[in-house]
C-alpha cells in the first residue's frame, strides 16, 4: 500500500472500530503524513528532537512507525532499528547536553516543577547507590523521564553507564510499542491509550528486580547471622 492509501487508512480509522475523523487525532495524522513522506529520516529527526525536549510524542512515532511498516509504505525491521537508535541517541544527546548546561536546564521551569526538593533528594541517593538501574527505571516514566536524565548528567553519572542503561532499558520497550503499531495497526487509538499504562507496569517491574538485586547484594555482604557460626562452632563432638 502506498503513503497516501496508508494516510487515508489512519484518518478513516483503518476502515474499521469507533475511530474518529482526523479531528480526533490530528497531531497523528500530521505525524502520519510526515513520516510516510520522509520515512526513515523522519523517524530519526523527530525522536532525536525529542530526546533533547522538543515536545515530540515520542510513543506516538513507535506506533506509527509500526502502523507504517504493516501497510508497506516501510520495511518493519529498518523502521524499528531506526526508531531504537532514535531514541537511544536522542537520551544521549540530552545527557551530554546536561553535562554542560545542566543547573541552567533544572532551573527550567518545566523542569523545576517536576523535580522538586524532595524528589531531587530522592533521586540522587538512587543515583548514588545504583545509577544502571534508576537510569532503566526513569526512562519508563513518562514526563519525568528529562528531568531524571539531566539530573543523571548533573550527577556524575559515567557516559558509558547512561548509555548501556538507556540503550538496555529501551530494547526492552522500543520492540514492543513498534510491533504493537505493527499488529493493531487498525485499532491503533486504542493501543495509544494503553501505551502508558504499559510503561508504568515496565518501570514498576524494573523498580521491583532493582529492590530485589541489591537487597540479595546487601544480605550477601551481611553474611551468616553471628548466632548461627557460633552455634556451630560450640556443638559437641560426638565420640
Amino acid at each position: 500500500m502506498g503513503r497516501a492509501g496508508a494516510t487515508e487508512l489512519w484518518a478513516q480509522g483503518g476502515g474499521r472500530g469507533p475511530w474518529r475523523p482526523v479531528t480526533a487525532l490530528s497531531s497523528g495524522a500530521v505525524l502520519l503524513r510526515v513520516l510516510a513522506q520522509f520515512g526513515y529520516l523522519a523517524i530519526a529527526a523527530l525522536l532525536l528532537a525529542g530526546g533533547l525536549g522538543v515536545p515530540v510524542p515520542e510513543e506516538l512515532v513507535q506506533l506509527t512507525a509500526g502502523y507504517l511498516a504493516q501497510r508497506g509504505v516501510l520495511d518493519f525491521l529498518p523502521a524499528l532499528a531506526v526508531t531504537y537508535a532514535g531514541i537511544v541517541g536522542g537520551d544521549f544527546l540530552l545527557f551530554l547536553a546536561a553535562r554542560r548546561h545542566g543547573d541552567r536546564l533544572l532551573a527550567r521551569p518545566g523542569v523545576a516543577r517536576l523535580l522538586t526538593a524532595a524528589r531531587r533528594a530522592r533521586l540522587e541517593a538512587h543515583f548514588a547507590r545504583h545509577a544502571f538501574l534508576t537510569v532503566m527505571v526513569a526512562r519508563h516514566l513518562s514526563g519525568f523521564r528529562v528531568p531524571a536524565f539531566i539530573l543523571a548528567a548533573t550527577h556524575q553519572v559515567r557516559p558509558r553507564i547512561f548509555l548501556a542503561a538507556d540503550a538496555l532499558s529501551s530494547l526492552l520497550s522500543v520492540p514492543l510499542v513498534v510491533s504493537l503499531g505493527y499488529l493493531f495497526a487498525e485499532r491503533l487509538a486504542v493501543v495509544r491509550r494503553r501505551v502508558h499504562q504499559a510503561e508504568l507496569v515496565l518501570a514498576l517491574a524494573l523498580a521491583l528486580c532493582m529492590a530485589l538485586y541489591y537487597g540479595l547484594i546487601l544480605r550477601r555482604r551481611r553474611g551468616p547471622p553471628p548466632g548461627g557460626a557460633a552455634g556451630e562452632r560450640q556443638m559437641p563432638e560426638e565420640p
